[in-house]
C-alpha cells in the first residue's frame, strides 16, 4: 500500500471574508466616435455568478459616450487607438 503525505491544509485554506475575484477583459469599439478601447473587470467568484452584481457605467474614453454593464465591480477602460470620426467634442446626450 502507498501511503499519501499528509498535506497541511491550514496555510492554503481559504477563509470566507477572502475576495475571490477573476479579471477579464474585452475589446470594444465606440458606435459614436469609432475609438477602439480595452474594457477590463474584475468578477468576485462566489457560488452565484448573479451574487453582487449591479449595473456598472464607464464611457469612451474619447467622446464620453455612456456604456454600462453588469458587474460587482466598477470597470476600468483604455483606450487602444482614437477616434476616427474627425469630430473633437463630446457625445451628445441622448
Amino acid at each position: 500500500m502507498i501511503e499519501s503525505p499528509e498535506v497541511d491544509m491550514s496555510a492554503t485554506s481559504l477563509t470566507p471574508s477572502d475576495a475571490l475575484r477573476t479579471a477579464s477583459n474585452f475589446q470594444q469599439t465606440c458606435g459614436f466616435c469609432g475609438c477602439v478601447f480595452r474594457v477590463e473587470i474584475t468578477w468576485r467568484t462566489s457560488y452565484s455568478y448573479k451574487a453582487g452584481q449591479e449595473e456598472q457605467a464607464y464611457s469612451c474614453p474619447e467622446c464620453r459616450r455612456d456604456c454600462r454593464i453588469k458587474t460587482s465591480t466598477p470597470p476600468m477602460v483604455f483606450l487602444i487607438s482614437k477616434r476616427t470620426d474627425g469630430r473633437t467634442g463630446p457625445c451628445p446626450p441622448h
